[in-house]
């Protein structure tokens, strides 16, 4: 699990370890007009939000855009398709919007938001199973607070706590699950923005996680290592029936009734 594995292994490994109703989705830069042509993704004619891009590639749906397929010139800022403008870095873009106290605070958020330092024709979004010829750059999984408290547990397991988390409740899957994700090689939680809640229709109980591809391997493994110590008997029935379907296994065996809280809390109606 500590050698290099493929997007497509790494999708099967996340599905046996996490209970995803989404698909993990990945998303390439195209860096040229050429990256862009070579991409086996359908294009598209019109336009759509990157998040809703999102939003279908974890339904199953590939998707390669350029900058003339953005619905929301935000995220094509955010992820290095045009140049950000003075208006957006000036804080007074979202000081208009109201949804800031003042420009003052507006300015912090815009000087905070970590955009792509590069500049790319295209941008490729598909479900990470999908990816056969290239691996992704970033990964997102919009799933449930309980998957997402596992993947920290899996990065804690090697590396140790998640010190740089950012988020604002802006520009959630664009800004704080891709771009930032992208130019700091970090995980990042997001839970999610309003903007996106409407356009991609997330659920209420839904948040994003960011992982830079390079990183997958480790998680993966944090998730296996961690099985017997973190998991409830529940969940730990499910991996070892999607074990069992997948004819894999996890090299040691999963010990049902033991984990390390086990013992550790009494119940106020305990007898003394």
């Amino acid at each position: 699990m500590r050698t290099r594995i493929k997007a497509g292994e790494s999708d099967e490994w996340l599905e046996i370890l996490l209970e995803l109703k989404r698909k993990a989705v990945g998303v390439r830069f195209l860096f040229d007009r050429n990256d862009y042509e070579k991409s086996s993704s359908a294009g598209r004619n019109g336009t759509v939000p990157y998040c809703t891009a999102v939003r279908n590639a974890s339904e199953g749906k590939s998707i390669k855009l350029h900058l003339g397929n953005f619905a929301c010139l935000a995220a094509a800022r955010g992820l290095g398709l045009m140049e950000n403008d003075e208006i957006s870095r000036s804080g007074k873009r979202h000081s208009d919007m109201g949804v800031y106290e003042n420009v003052l605070v507006s300015r912090n958020i815009a000087k905070d938001m970590v955009y792509c330092g590069h500049f790319v024709y295209g941008v490729e979004i598909r479900p990470l199973e999908d990816y056969k010829e290239h691996n992704p750059d970033i990964i997102i999984i919009i799933t449930n607070p309980y998957n997402a408290m596992r993947i920290v547990q899996a990065h804690a397991y090697t590396k140790g706590q998640l010190k740089n988390i950012k988020m604002a409740g802006m520009q959630a899957v664009c800004q704080e699950c891709t771009s930032y994700v992208y130019e700091r090689n970090e995980i990042n939680l997001s839970m999610l923005c309003s903007g996106t809640r409407c356009v991609a229709q997330w659920s209420k109980e839904e948040m994003g996680v960011g992982i830079p591809f390079q990183q997958i391997n480790d998680i993966i493994y944090g998730l296996v290592q961690t099985v017997n110590p973190m998991e409830n008997n529940h969940d730990k029935k499910l991996i070892q029936e999607k074990l069992k379907s997948a004819g894999k296994d996890l090299e040691f065996e999963i010990e049902y009734n033991k984990n390390y809280y086990t013992g550790v809390f009494v119940s106020s109606n305990s007898k003394k």
